[in-house]
């Protein structure tokens, strides 16, 4: 006679999760999770990011935005990836993301710190993100770029993604 199978959740450490002095929640990322009555054990299954937004380097040497985008319908939590190849001349360069109120006024919801060389660099936006900005699905968004100084050779790409 078939015997059905056992589930023992447990925690990176291989800790059986619920355990005695062990964690009493685990989320699971990618797979179906099913909570189980009466157990302590909670689970949160989160959905993978997808990408919002990207583009290609590009050299810019003025404030500007880009084109509005809209969020797709799940979005909650996103994050924005700024890849700096060339910089000369002027201060810094801060990122920002924006979206449209109810009144279709472009709102700040996060932004950069100030870049002042080449590299990447990220922030996060959203439910449980250090900028806890409601993010409003199937809404507009758009990203900034605020010049300090006059720059030679300024060029970047920049990306969103959510989930």
């Amino acid at each position: 006679m078939p015997t059905n199978p056992v589930f023992t959740p447990v925690d990176g450490s291989g800790n059986v999760i619920g355990a005695s002095g062990s964690p009493t929640s685990v989320t699971v990322t990618n797979t179906a999770a099913v909570n189980i009555a009466n157990s302590p054990t909670v689970f949160t299954v989160v959905q993978p990011p997808t990408a919002q937004y990207t583009e290609a380097a590009q050299s810019r040497t003025s404030a500007g935005n880009t084109a509005t985008q809209t969020w797709t319908s799940n979005v909650s939590q996103v994050i924005v990836g700024v890849n700096v190849t060339a910089f000369t001349g002027g201060t810094n360069v801060v990122i920002g993301l924006q979206q449209q109120d109810a009144n279709g006024v472009w709102q700040t919801i996060g932004s950069s710190s100030p870049i002042t060389a080449v590299g990447a660099a990220t922030f996060s936006v959203g439910a449980g993100m250090a900028t806890g900005a409601v993010i409003v699905s199937g809404g507009s968004y758009r990203l900034t770029w605020t010049l300090t100084g006059t720059f030679s050779a300024l060029t970047f790409q920049l990306s969103v993604q959510g989930r």
